[in-house]
């Protein structure tokens, strides 16, 4: 009967320190995972960020294109505007002139 004890004691305390062990191997996977994600989150932040960096330079060379083209078209539309005032001047001045006299 002593031995049925011992043996059942050394099975308990072999269970002890299986459990032990597997809990410490749980834990150690878990760190490891949490190493892992975090490694991930990081390169997803890194990835991300580049990214954003290069769609802001993108952004900022098309608004600086298109607001110098619209730069070119407003001064071409003030040239044309200045050349139909000097061309059409006096016309103009006598046709409004007219207008108001006429009335």
């Amino acid at each position: 009967m002593e031995q049925i004890i011992e043996k059942l004691s050394e099975i308990e305390t072999a269970a002890s320190r299986i459990m032990e062990s597997a809990a410490e191997e749980k834990k150690l996977m878990d760190q490891q995972q949490q190493e892992r994600i975090a490694a991930c989150d990081a390169q997803i932040e890194a990835a991300t960020q580049k990214k954003l960096e290069e769609l802001r330079a993108s952004l900022k060379k098309q608004s600086e294109s298109e607001l110098e083209q619209l730069r070119i078209n407003m001064e071409e539309t003030l040239r044309r505007m200045d050349d139909v005032y000097k061309r059409d001047h006096d016309r103009i001045t006598d046709e409004i002139y007219h207008k108001i006299i006429r009335k």
